[in-house]
C-alpha cells in the first residue's frame, strides 16, 4: 500500500507550502509549477496537498488525479463513442482525466516532457473550467474545475516560455537546509518510513486542523478589502511591463488577498 507524507510533516519549502495554501484557498489562483532537481520534494508536497484540500460536496477527499508520462490524448481528455449516439441516441463517453480532476487537483510530474498538444489542452482547460470533449464531427462540454499542479526538471528539458507563462506561480524549489533542518528532516522521515500508518494516525488531527482554517478562511475570503491604491499600483506594473491581458494582475490581486484572508485580516493594501 502506498502512503502520502503528510503536508504538516513537511520541513521548510515555505514559499511552495504558502502557494499551495492559497490555491486551497482559491482555487482559481491559475495554477502551480515546481521546478527543481530530482529528489527535492516536488512531487511529495504536490501529492501532500491532496490531505489539506477540503473535500467538495458528497464526497470524502477531493479527487486527486495523475497525468501518467506518455499518456494518450483520448485518455486525457476523453472521448465520445460516435456510434452507439447514432444507433441509440444515447451519449457514452469515456472520462478523460481532466474531466476526473473536477473539484479537485491535477498533478502533472515532468510537465515539460508532456506534448505541447497536451499541455495546451489542460492548460486551456484549467483556465476556463471546462472542457470540451470533440470526436468524429461530435463535441460535448464538461466541467473541468480544478488546481492544476506541475513539476519538473529543467535538467532534463525545457517548457515553452509561453506555458510556463500560464501557471501563475511558477517556484523553483530549492532544498538548502540548515543542519538543524537536515536532522529533523531525516529523523521524521525515518519515523514515516518505521511505521507509515502510526505516522499518518499521530498528523490527522494537524491535518484536520488545516483543512477547518481552509474551509473558514474560504468563507471569509470574499469579504476581504483590496484597496484602490493597491489596484492602481498593481495596474501601473502591468502597465509599465506591457503586459497582454489582466491575467497577471488578477493573479497577484487573488494571491494577496488569501494571504491577508490566511493571515486574518480584513483588507490589503500592499
Amino acid at each position: 500500500m502506498n502512503y502520502t507524507f503528510p503536508f504538516s510533516a513537511i520541513v521548510g519549502m515555505d514559499l511552495v507550502k504558502r502557494s499551495l495554501l492559497y490555491h486551497a484557498i482559491d482555487p482559481r489562483l491559475g495554477g502551480l509549477l515546481l521546478m527543481g532537481h530530482r529528489g527535492c520534494a516536488k512531487s511529495t508536497l504536490a501529492r501532500a496537498f491532496r490531505e489539506i484540500l477540503p473535500p467538495p460536496e458528497n464526497a470524502e477527499t477531493a479527487p486527486f488525479v495523475e497525468v501518467p508520462l506518455g499518456t494518450t490524448e483520448d485518455r486525457l481528455l476523453g472521448s465520445i463513442d460516435a456510434s452507439r449516439l447514432l444507433e441509440n441516441g444515447e451519449w457514452s463517453a469515456q472520462t478523460g482525466l481532466i474531466q476526473q480532476a473536477d473539484s479537485g487537483v491535477l498533478y502533472i510530474d515532468e510537465v515539460n516532457l508532456l506534448p505541447d498538444h497536451l499541455v495546451d489542452s489542460i492548460l486551456d482547460s484549467a483556465a476556463s473550467g471546462q472542457h470540451r470533449i470533440e470526436r468524429d464531427g461530435l463535441s460535448k462540454t464538461v466541467s473541468a474545475r480544478y488546481i492544476l499542479i506541475g513539476s519538473m526538471n529543467p535538467e532534463e528539458g525545457d517548457l515553452r516560455p509561453q506555458l510556463t507563462d500560464r501557471f501563475m506561480h511558477g517556484i523553483l524549489v530549492h532544498d538548502n537546509f540548515s543542519v538543524e533542518q537536515r536532522r529533523e528532516i531525516v529523523r521524521i522521515r525515518m519515523e514515516f518510513d518505521d511505521d507509515p500508518q502510526l505516522f499518518l494516525v499521530e498528523h490527522q488531527k494537524n491535518l484536520a486542523q488545516l483543512r477547518a482554517k481552509i474551509t473558514q478562511v474560504r468563507q471569509q475570503l470574499k469579504n476581504v478589502e483590496i484597496t484602490e491604491n493597491l489596484r492602481t499600483e498593481v495596474a501601473e506594473k502591468a502597465t509599465a511591463l506591457d503586459l497582454e491581458g489582466v491575467r497577471a494582475e488578477l493573479g497577484v490581486l487573488r494571491t494577496v488577498r488569501c494571504a491577508a484572508a490566511w493571515r486574518g485580516e480584513t483588507s490589503v493594501s500592499r
